[in-house]
């Protein structure tokens, strides 16, 4: 091939990635408004009701308000449907032929006004492969896969259920927080029900609860799900206090918004006798019994923050975030456990370019360093003042 052809092609690769780049937002929208197109169609299929609504005019099971005394609702349905799609699942009633979909059953009724929700068809009677089974409580969720949302969407319900003396089976989501959860509660093989796609579950009896998101998870109901698992952690497992765990820990991701600098972060906080965890490492009864032992933790944002549920009352927390995203998710266990909380953002000047919310990000070495040592002095100087107890 001669230089002129060469370069000819080069140029010819140049100019389309050119326009590939430029047109990438126009693609981006082209795909979200088809998705979205196609979702609304599988909603209006799907007939989606309020659970409310359908008991008032067809009845076919109950409601037990304020269950527990926690402010949420369930709901009891006889001879219903779960459709499993994608990584939730729908709770179905059929009368007169007609298929209604419960919106609670997703979760929470915003999320099916998002574009990115996935909507399966609704199912055919006449072909499905129907599993027969006499009760199912569903948990299985949209963000189901995710740790934050799994103890603070889903362990509430589970908590409750078992609480009631609940005998029958969980629909779970295929992930690896749910086998971690069900192990560490020693929930058995046989009660699990693991979410399938395509799935159709009938049942003589299917429990779901109303709308409840784990941001606004607080008060009692947000206590007892944080001792229900310390509890339950403490009788499969053993105590979770250990004096051999490290009181000072950074937290490392592996995933998305990482600190750039992290290396550099990490040889400062060695020489103020910190010790580095990577949670993705350790088995959850792990994670909870570190962070029970801690007493000082820093760590960048994200599903790993969780587990200041298990701290003890006045850990010390330094949380670092990117501009791109701030979303102090914890407050209320903040509150509960009256943390020594503090936050660290990433500066103006490392701003970078087209960033978003998954992109990783650079804390200043120094304004980090100036926080640990502060939090430090004041642990030392008022030591009565971190030895509080939760139960005083």
């Amino acid at each position: 091939m001669s230089d002129k052809k060469i370069k000819n092609f080069y140029r010819f690769i140049r100019v389309k990635v050119r326009r590939t780049v430029n047109n990438f937002n126009l693609i981006r929208k082209l795909r979200y408004k088809g998705h979205a197109r196609k979702n609304e169609r599988n909603k209006k299929m799907f007939n989606f009701v309020l659970a409310d609504d359908f008991l008032k005019e067809f009845g076919g099971g109950k409601k037990y308000e304020n269950v527990q005394g926690y402010y949420i609702h369930l709901y009891e349905f006889n001879d219903a449907y779960i459709a499993n799609c994608m990584n939730c699942a729908f709770v179905q009633k059929l009368v007169n032929n007609k298929l209604y979909t419960f919106k609670e059953s997703s979760g929470l009724n915003a999320r099916l006004d998002e574009p990115d929700m996935n909507y399966a068809p609704p199912f055919d009677l006449a072909t499905a492969n129907t599993q027969e089974e006499d009760e199912v409580c569903l948990l299985c969720f949209l963000l189901g896969e995710n740790y934050w949302h799994y103890i603070f969407d889903i362990i509430p319900r589970l908590m409750v259920m078992m609480k009631r003396g609940y005998k029958g089976k969980f629909l779970v989501n295929n992930t690896w927080c749910a086998r971690q959860f069900m192990e560490l509660l020693k929930i058995p093989q046989e009660r699990l029900i693991i979410n399938q796609y395509g799935c159709i579950i009938h049942a003589k009896k299917v429990y779901m609860f109303s709308d409840m998101y784990g941001i606004e998870l607080h008060g009692q109901l947000l206590v007892d799900t944080r001792q229900f698992l310390i509890d339950e952690a403490e009788k499969n497992y053993g105590p979770l206090l250990d004096s051999k765990c490290p009181k000072k820990i950074y937290v490392s991701r592996v995933s998305r918004r990482k600190i750039i600098n992290e290396e550099q972060i990490i040889e400062m906080l060695r020489g103020y006798g910190f010790e580095i965890i990577v949670p993705e490492k350790l088995s959850l009864y792990e994670q909870m019994k570190i962070f029970h032992n801690a007493d000082v933790i820093v760590t960048p944002h994200g599903a790993n923050s969780t587990n200041l549920l298990f701290c003890r009352e006045r850990t010390s927390m330094i949380e670092c975030f990117s501009h791109q995203w701030i979303n102090p998710c914890m407050m209320n266990t903040v509150d509960l456990l009256n943390i020594d909380y503090h936050m660290v953002c990433e500066r103006l000047a490392d701003y970078q370019p087209n960033a978003g919310k998954f992109t990783d990000y650079k804390i200043d070495r120094f304004i980090l360093e100036c926080k640990i040592r502060k939090v430090l002095e004041l642990r030392d100087l008022m030591p009565w003042a971190y030895q509080m107890d939760l139960s005083e």
